[in-house]
């Protein structure tokens, strides 16, 4: 192990060896603005003299509550060469949880996106007694507001700029003062079922997660591209992008919006791409929607293609015959490679999904057009990915083994357990969940998984999300949720099962897809409700659902499903800020159409 470095100290060597070199892009209008190493790190300093200009003592507390942009990250490094914590919050969330989240952490200094941000902290004054400063990204619209001191991120900038030499000193001591130990962001949990809570990542949880990147990136040199786009503020983000940018001056690049993604990922063309299960789902059913929309014989031979993709992608590939070689060669000249252009991973060589199981017919699709799509497993407990599959899932576990320096084991009832520096120091101000969670020495995941005899790990379901039917039957809802989810015109899928005598199912359409389908169909419609509401829509997915059924155990297998006629929103607290499904809320929202489905005594 090298000498303990912080990340912001990381900045500052890269700035020293590469000052030109780029370290991130920003697209505005169009047009991809570039900040150099040396740039960034002098912006840094000038944000941490600002800070402790206005007041920030070593060690507070900084909220960021914005979309991806570089001012994020920038905010990040400036609050951490202060001696300060960085706790980043969705900006999604509602004013409510905002205030959960703001007085959860104890945070005093807030870094808001726009206006829109501002309206909320609007909302919540006189309720967050500890927040005494806001710092505007954008200030757009917000001219002549004073709320909670507010000034501009590039006023910060230039305040700082203005005191350096004062301040220059004690910056060197904040930063020279940091320890392993210290915290150096807090990440909030899911909250699926409770109030989301703030885990304390350390900056030596934080360097070990740098040596794994170098070890998993070592064949990708400075100046390869990563596009930022899922929450800055989410575990898995921070470890795809900052950590993996500063372990080998890698480049960030932000887009305009979440909205843009498709256009972002087209221009940039990252070697290095992560994404959601969510992400690669909107994928496929953009290549079947475009491959159904072609010509006739350009519509054949791609299907024909597609359905190869789909079989040999099933089958690791250093197991594949010198004909199915063959065959994806021609595929790949003549389809495979378009599409891979076409979804902007033409030069993609290192494709990562997390944060949710992702179902093998996906990943088989994905391979088999050529993305080499590695599972991970990790949580924000572990400071990021804590598994990560071989290339093209050459592993028997569909996790992988554990990543360098990271130790696990199978507790008796089936439990995941991690032990390594990558563990994390605790939840903020919550010792009984702490000690609930970290018991002698190891971290008590919550997921109930399995070991391969190669060393690899499949992880089977949440340990409080395993059901028991009316027969003591033990059913993991992950995996029939995933199964149905196959279907392209399945979003999402949440199964009733406990103390029941069979499985039902609440499912929400893929509007895109559904929609597309419906067109082709002479079917009309005028809202998403109505769509879910046509008979026909109904007797798509009732087919899709006993097609489905197939794959799985008969005491697995939906008896009855019931669309739902909205899609399941975070504002209504059918889902977290990271759209994983709050099931006790939905169960209490829709137990009359719960009801319903075990109403007449049997499956039919």
């Amino acid at each position: 192990m090298t000498a303990f470095r912080t990340l912001c100290g990381l900045v500052a060597d890269h700035a020293h060896a590469a000052p030109a070199g780029v370290a991130m892009r920003q697209k505005r209008h169009g047009i991809w603005q570039e900040l150099s190493w040396a740039a960034m790190a002098e912006i840094a300093d000038a944000l941490a003299a600002g800070l402790i200009d206005i007041g920030m003592a070593p060690g507070a507390h900084v909220g960021i509550l914005s979309e991806n942009r570089r001012e994020w990250v920038l905010a990040q490094f400036g609050i951490m060469a202060a001696g300060g914590v960085t706790v980043g919050m969705y900006p999604t969330s509602p004013a409510a949880e905002i205030r959960h989240l703001v007085t959860a952490s104890d945070s005093s200094i807030l870094f808001i996106e726009d206006q829109e941000q501002l309206d909320k902290i609007k909302e919540l004054q006189g309720e967050l007694p500890v927040l005494r400063q806001v710092i505007i990204l954008d200030p757009k619209g917000v001219r002549g507001e004073t709320l909670l001191n507010l000034t501009s991120f590039d006023a910060l900038v230039e305040r700082g700029r203005a005191v350096l030499a004062r301040h220059g000193a004690e910056i060197a001591a904040r930063k020279g003062g940091i320890s392993p130990d210290d915290t150096a962001m807090m990440v909030f949990t899911s909250g699926s079922t409770g109030l989301p809570k703030a885990a304390e990542i350390t900056h030596g949880n934080l360097w070990v997660a740098v040596e794994i990147a170098q070890d998993m990136f070592c064949d990708f040199p400075a100046g390869t591209n990563i596009l930022s786009y899922l929450p800055l503020c989410h575990i898995a983000e921070q470890n795809i992008t900052v950590v993996n940018a500063v372990s080998g001056r890698r480049v960030m690049n932000f887009g305009e919006s979440l909205r843009t993604v498709t256009l972002d990922l087209r221009d940039i063309a990252p070697q290095i791409f992560f994404g959601v299960p969510r992400i690669w789902e909107k994928m496929q059913s953009a290549v079947l929607v475009q491959a159904q929309t072609t010509g006739r014989l350009r519509r054949m031979l791609t299907l024909a293609a597609l359905q190869g993709a789909a079989r040999r992608g099933a089958v690791p590939r250093h197991e594949w015959a010198r004909g199915a070689r063959g065959a994806h060669w021609i595929c790949d000249m003549l389809v495979y490679r378009h599409i891979r252009a076409y979804l902007g991973l033409s030069r993609c060589r290192f494709a990562i999904s997390a944060a949710a199981p992702i179902t093998p017919e996906l990943l088989a699709f994905m391979r088999g057009i050529g993305v080499d799509i590695r599972e991970a497993w990790g949580m924000s407990e572990t400071t990021g990915a804590a598994t990560l599959q071989p290339p093209f899932g050459a592993c028997l576990g569909r996790v992988g083994p554990p990543l360098r320096g990271v130790e696990l084991k199978i507790a008796p009832d089936g439990e995941l357990l991690v032990r390594g520096g990558i563990v994390f120091k605790g939840y903020y101000r919550n010792p009984d969940a702490t000690a609930d969670t970290l018991r002698d020495g190891w971290l008590h995941t919550g997921d109930v998984a399995q070991m391969e005899s190669d060393g690899s790990i499949s992880i089977i379901d949440r340990k409080k999300d395993i059901m028991i039917n009316a027969a003591g039957k033990n059913l993991s809802p992950s995996l029939i949720e995933n199964t149905l989810k196959a279907s392209p015109y399945i979003k999402e899928v949440i199964v009733i099962a406990d103390q029941r005598p069979y499985v039902t199912a609440l499912v929400q359409i893929d509007y895109e897809t559904v929609r597309l389908w419906a067109e082709g169909q002479q079917l009309s419609y005028t809202t998403f409700r109505s769509l879910a509401e046509d008979a026909r829509v109904r007797a798509l997915i009732d087919a899709e659902v006993a097609r489905l059924n197939a794959g799985l155990a008969r005491v697995e297998q939906v008896k009855k499903t019931h669309l739902l006629v909205k899609e399941l929103d975070h504002d209504d607290g059918e889902v977290t800020a990271t759209m994983k499904v709050r099931r006790a809320s939905i169960a209490k929202a829709y137990a009359r159409e719960i009801d319903a489905m075990y109403g007449d005594g049997g499956p039919g």
